[in-house]
């Protein structure tokens, strides 16, 4: 049988390529989403100040629901002070060092690093070593690492300002240091005393080991021997995660990032390799109808069809899983780019996701090919040579109420799930029915041609010659032109909704900014601001208010049908009596002035998440994993604009990781010139190092960069996705166009000249075009009306003409340059002998 099936595939090298093109593709992206997912998991960067240490342990640093999916926090979880001395007394552990890490700066160093102080007692676990002078003896002594100080232009003796909270006090350098690697880091060491009163809390504990004492089995005999804290131990290449918060974070992103990714292209991929193997069966319908008449049985159909189907998808699928990790690599680099991975975040590569892509186009291929295989080896032999000639005039029951079924279920999740379930639930379920939408056109896409076909008529009819056999032929031929448009509407409405997606959020939290911000000018700093800040800036003259705010996230709990889930919410911390002249966040229920201790302040949407209003409680972990319980007390509109949670500043500060101030809302005075303040304001940074000023635009900007980060990730997520539409769908018009050659010799043989058939394949690509950019519309909008509705609450998204216009042309110059070039390709060489080589 696969003697056979090679015979076939040489015989028929323009189909079988075509098949071999949409494998070899999806084997690369399925890779390629794989090796993101299994970096995700077990990748990372290389440990600095912890390198000389055989375990850290560290915190519990994420959370997961009932599902299983672990989300990070958004602060670093500190340990209790003396942890490190139980750890001490564990056999085993040679010494447990304490360690103590604050953000501070320093204003004369333009290196650019973030820059951390900690005790001197911390500096073997890099190791750091002395270059110059001793160690830190006493408050306001200081040891700088040897980049750092050539940076700020001090060394041993001198004397430099280090800012804490853009707060600056003068140190003298009595020491300078080197380690063996600190390259994404700047270090100032103090004394331990000055450590304990900037982190009253621990970053983490090193351990050394005595010698000949495993570093895994330690960290098990640590973690069972300090009872009553949560604690998590890192050894090896996974120190740089408790090193690195951000790697850590990096890294929970990325992998909730592939696994949606993943088992959104698996699908993608299995939807375009079964179009292409049904379209290139379907060509094939006069060779399988011979092969019935001549008694092969349905058995021997499928075997044939199943031999050359696992040929292909074997080749494709193990050649392009070989580019898949070159992709990834590339995606890894887009990912950095938007800001989602550190520039230095390396991938990990095994056997695992290109094995996985084989498996997965050669399963998927199998089942496509047999159910593509179905009607011609069940086909009556006698029945089957006359059946062949013509395409089937009508859909089959079955596939018909398959069809309609995914099509309402798609209008039901893509309008009603936002209706029934606001929040996170309904644009989830808004956005996923994008796919069935599109499997329900593809079911029942012949249907769909003929009506696009008798909508075109009276146009194209126009052209007795070309316009009359395009419209003939778009008739007959419904279901071949059917497996071609789909991908290409597919393609447009999945461009649509990731694009406009992004522009409907993007402009409703632009408008809720707009409208909510009343503060003239906005102050910030590098590492936070200390609260004396706000209190000088209050005294600047000119200046109405000045309201601090602290930033964090928050993992709120809430329950889906019968499990409870953790969905993260941007949350900020405020003084609510001196909201009033700063901003405005829209309250819809209750009142912000009862937002103290464990009262807080719910978006609409978030509330509605939760399932909870004014005067119920929710359960919450806050920036550092402290789990509260908080009672709601008002519910605002703006949460686009200013966060899902709105706390005190004391409850949300007291779980961030410096404690400090995020930004400063300034109010000008009745009748003050904002110029005036303005300049008066950025006299402030004189007193506090690194101090910015932003007006009320540059705020609006500086949001809209953050809310673009998240829109560019999704983007970049689902943008080689979309090429690989694109190629496919490009791959299925070529194949389609170019195995009609026979029937344009017959035609040139009749009399119509190239030229005519030019024009005739130039028109059916007009009603090629014109139903994709249709259909690809309306499966775009069901969902775009549900992310409006869940997020903003108005049915009407955002949409760009022009962009939508770009997406409309981009349809027709891949359909019409595809259908022209094969058309092109097909007119080549004498008719006679065109018609001889399709028989």
């Amino acid at each position: 049988m696969f003697s056979l099936a090679l015979s076939t595939i040489r015989a028929r090298r323009g189909g079988f390529a075509a098949a071999f093109i949409a494998l070899f593709c999806g084997a690369a992206v399925i890779t390629a989403s794989g090796v993101l997912l299994e970096s995700g998991l077990r990748s990372g960067v290389a440990a600095e100040r912890y390198a000389a240490a055989d375990v850290v342990i560290g915190g519990v640093q994420d959370r997961a629901g009932e599902a299983g999916m672990s989300i990070p926090f958004a602060e670093r979880v500190t340990l209790p002070a003396d942890v490190a001395d139980r750890i001490g007394e564990v056999p085993g552990v040679e010494v447990a060092v304490a360690e103590r890490s604050a953000r501070v700066t320093v204003p004369s160093a333009a290196s650019g690093l973030p820059l951390y102080a900690h005790g001197w007692a911390s500096a073997p676990l890099a190791p750091f070593t002395l270059t110059a002078g001793r160690q830190p003896e006493a408050a306001g002594e200081v040891v700088l690492d040897e980049a750092l100080a050539a940076s700020a232009g001090v060394s041993t003796g001198d004397t430099t300002r280090i800012a804490v909270g853009a707060v600056p006090a003068d140190h003298r350098v009595v020491g300078l240091v080197s380690a063996p690697s600190l390259l994404r880091q700047s270090a100032v060491f103090v004394t331990d005393d000055v450590a304990a009163t900037l982190s009253r809390r621990l970053t983490a504990v090193g351990v050394l080991a005595r010698s000949g004492v495993d570093a895994d089995e330690l960290a098990s005999r640590i973690v069972a021997a300090v009872d009553g804290v949560a604690l998590v131990p890192y050894t090896g290449a996974d120190i740089g995660d408790v090193e690195f918060l951000d790697v850590g974070q990096a890294r929970g992103s990325l992998t909730l990032l592939s696994a949606s990714l993943v088992g959104t292209v698996a699908v993608v991929v299995l939807f375009v390799v079964s179009s292409t193997l049904g379209l290139s069966i379907q060509q094939r319908r006069r060779e399988l109808a011979v092969l019935r008449a001549i008694a092969a049985t349905p058995r021997q159909v499928h075997r044939m069809i199943g031999a050359e189907v696992l040929l292909v998808s074997v080749a494709g699928g193990v050649l392009g899983s070989l580019p898949g990790l070159a992709v990834a690599g590339l995606l890894r680099d887009g990912f950095a780019a938007a800001g989602v991975l550190p520039a230095d975040f390396a991938l990990a590569f095994s056997p695992l996701p290109a094995v996985a892509a084989v498996l997965l186009c050669v399963l998927g291929g199998l089942v496509a090919g047999y159910f593509a295989a179905r009607r011609p080896a069940r086909a009556n032999p006698v029945d089957a040579l006359g059946a062949a000639a013509v395409e089937p005039a009508a859909l089959g029951r079955t596939r018909r109420a398959f069809g309609v079924g995914f099509l309402a279920v798609g209008l039901v999740t893509g309008v009603a799930a936002p209706l029934l379930a606001p929040g996170a639930a309904g644009v989830g379920g808004a956005a996923g029915s994008v796919l069935l939408l599109v499997v329900g056109t593809a079911l029942l896409g012949p249907h769909l041609m003929r009506l696009a076909t008798a909508a075109a008529a009276p146009v194209l009819g126009r052209d007795r010659l070309s316009g009359h056999l395009a419209v003939a032929n778009t008739r007959a031929d419904a279901r071949r032109l059917s497996g071609a448009v789909i991908p290409l509407a597919f393609a447009m409405a999945m461009a649509a909704v990731q694009v406009f997606t992004a522009t409907t959020v993007e402009a409703a939290a632009a408008d809720q900014v707009e409208a909510g911000v009343r503060a003239d000018h906005v102050l910030a700093g590098p590492a936070g601001l200390a609260p004396e800040v706000a209190e000088a800036a209050r005294r600047v003259p000119g200046v109405r208010d000045a309201s601090p705010v602290v930033r964090s996230q928050v993992l709120l709990a809430h329950r889906v049908l019968d499990q409870v889930e953790l969905e993260a919410v941007a949350a900020q911390g405020v003084v609510p009596e001196r909201m009033g002249s700063t901003a405005d966040l829209g309250v819809t229920s209750g009142s912000l002035a009862d937002v103290r201790g464990d009262a807080v302040a719910l978006s609409t949407d978030v509330a509605a998440t939760a399932g909870v209003g004014v005067g119920g409680a929710v359960r919450a972990f806050l920036g550092d994993g402290v789990a509260k319980d908080l009672r709601v007390v008002a519910l605002y509109a703006n949460g686009l604009g200013f966060g899902g949670i709105t706390t005190s500043r004391e409850l949300l500060a007291e779980h961030t990781a410096t404690g400090f101030d995020d930004s400063v809302l300034v109010s000008s005075a009745d009748g003050a010139d904002p110029a005036e303040v303005e300049t008066a304001l950025r006299g402030l940074a004189t007193r506090y190092p690194g101090l910015e000023v932003l007006d009320r635009p540059a705020l609006a900007a500086a949001q809209r960069d953050a809310r673009e980060q998240q829109s560019s990730t999704n983007l970049i997520g689902n943008g080689f996705l979309l090429l690989y539409l694109v190629i496919a769908v490009v791959n299925t018009l070529v194949m389609a166009t170019g195995a009609r050659r026979r029937e344009f010799a017959v035609l040139r043989l009749i009399g119509a000249t190239r030229g005519h058939v030019r024009r005739m394949m130039a028109l059916e690509a007009c009603v090629v075009v014109g139903a994709a950019a249709v259909i690809g519309t309306a499966v775009a909008v069901v969902p775009l009306v549900g992310v409006s509705v869940a997020t903003t609450g108005r049915a009407l998204p955002s949409i760009d003409p022009l962009g939508y216009g770009a997406m409309v042309l981009a349809t027709a110059v891949i359909g019409f340059s595809s259908i022209a070039l094969a058309t092109r390709s097909a007119l080549r060489g004498h008719p006679v002998d065109a018609v001889g080589a399709g028989a």
